[in-house]
Formats: C-alpha cells, structure tokens, sequence
C-alpha cells in the first residue's frame, strides 16, 4: 500500500513538473514570434511616419521589411495603423490613417 502511494506521488510529481517546463518552452517560443511582429509593426510605423512621405508604395515597404509573405506583410501594415490607397498606374500604396484624413473622406 505504501509503495502504491509512494508511486503515485512520484508520478504525479513528474507529470507537473513535465507539464510546467512545457509551459515555459511555449510561452518563450510564442514571446519571440510575437516581438518578431511587434518590431515588424513599429518598424513599419517609423517608415509610416517618415515627414517627406506620407504614403509609400508596397514595393518599397516589402524591400525594407524583409521575411514575410506579402499577405502577411499586408496584415502587419493593418495593425500597425496603415490603410492602402491606389496611386498611379494603379499602384499600390500604404500610409497611416491619422496622415490620411483627407484620401479617406
């Protein structure tokens, strides 16, 4: 009987301190992907809120913001503030909302 519990203990021991590393790991690998999109956001924002432009064209945020697929980049453009506009020759251009009162009427 006693080796029974002993036993149990033991295994209910281990279970919680497998259960708790599994935590940390996870929570430290969802910390890096998420300050790899935050640094992205404001990154965006800083080229966002350059004075001598007040939209820039998609093209140009992809070559300075490298290592996402262009939906993903387009995602990360919505969160970071922008909202995209059609500039000449139909190109495709972001700049932030507070910026852009004006286009947005």
């Amino acid at each position: 009987m006693t080796s029974a519990l002993i036993s149990a203990a033991v295994a209910l021991l281990v279970s919680v301190i497998s259960s708790f590393a599994a935590l940390r790991l996870q929570t430290a690998r969802l910390r890096a992907e998420l300050k790899t999109e935050f640094m992205a956001e404001e990154a965006i924002r800083q080229l966002l809120l350059h004075p001598n432009w007040v939209q820039r064209s998609f093209e140009l945020i992809e070559r300075r913001i490298g290592g996402f697929p262009a939906d993903e980049l387009r995602q990360l453009l919505v969160r970071a503030g922008a909202v995209r506009f059609e500039g000449a020759g139909g190109k495709e251009m972001w700049g932030l909302r507070e910026r852009n009162l004006r286009q947005l009427q």
